[in-house]
């Protein structure tokens, strides 16, 4: 496999992601960010926050105490 075509898979990944993240296609967690009266609503993928975050991956497992 050369260079070229592994930049034009990661390419590919990227552009999915940011599919994902403009479309909003399959979210299923909504992150309230900011302070009244300007919050932001984000919609996001659980299975991607936990891959890309301990922080997540803890609060989404049972260990996560409320």
């Amino acid at each position: 496999m050369s260079l070229n075509n592994i930049f034009e898979i990661w390419a590919e990944l990227f552009s999915d992601y940011e599919k994902l993240f403009e479309t909003e296609i399959g979210y299923d967690i909504i992150i309230y960010a900011g302070e009244e009266p300007n919050v932001k609503e984000i919609h996001a993928h659980s299975n991607i926050l936990s891959i890309r975050s301990q922080y997540f991956r803890i609060v989404f497992s049972n260990e996560w105490a409320e």
